[in-house]
């Protein structure tokens, strides 16, 4: 992840420099394959993103995720702004009281400018081991989280139901 940060944002880049510069991005999302410790990817079904077991023909409708770094959080704490569809629509929390987890018909880099309108979209990315979680930026202690049940939406819980992630650049 580093390297989509130095993509998007260069090496160094310092407070000022990120509130008071118009950053247009030459650079595009980054692709990744999805599976939790199950081994499910990602699909999408009803308009909802779902995992389940992605063998044989319906291989084919796997959803890849794409990212791109929220300039105006800490970049230390690796923000991304999450989407599928090649960056042409965007994972979002809501802003209501309670996190409600859905796709929205827009862009990742037009998200990436837009600055702290992105924060429903972003996902604090965190290392551990082999395997990545993701922290929702607007609802901290909120993690994107796989379902129980099979066929049910991706959802953002709190802990224990914190899906541990790995992760397969394309």
């Amino acid at each position: 992840m580093v390297a989509l940060f130095e993509e998007f944002l260069g090496k160094e880049v310092s407070e000022e420099t990120m509130s008071t510069a118009e950053v247009r991005p030459t650079a595009q999302p980054y692709h990744y394959q999805v599976r939790d410790t199950e081994q499910k990817g990602l699909c999408l079904h009803n308009g909802h993103l779902v995992a389940t077991s992605l063998q044989g023909a319906n291989s084919t409708q796997e959803e890849l995720i794409s990212v791109v770094p929220n300039k105006h959080l800490e970049r230390r704490r690796c923000p991304l702004i999450v989407g599928i569809r090649g960056g042409s629509q965007a994972l979002s929390c809501g802003t209501g009281p309670e996190p409600q987890l859905k796709l929205e018909d827009v862009g990742l880099l037009d998200l990436f400018s837009r600055g702290t309108e992105a924060t429903p979209y972003t996902f604090y990315k965190t290392f551990g081991g082999s395997t990545h979680t993701f922290e929702s930026a607007a609802f901290p202690g909120r993690f994107l989280s796989t379902a129980l049940g099979p066929g049910e939406a991706v959802s953002v819980a709190a802990p224990p139901a914190v899906t541990a992630f790995y992760l397969r650049r394309m």
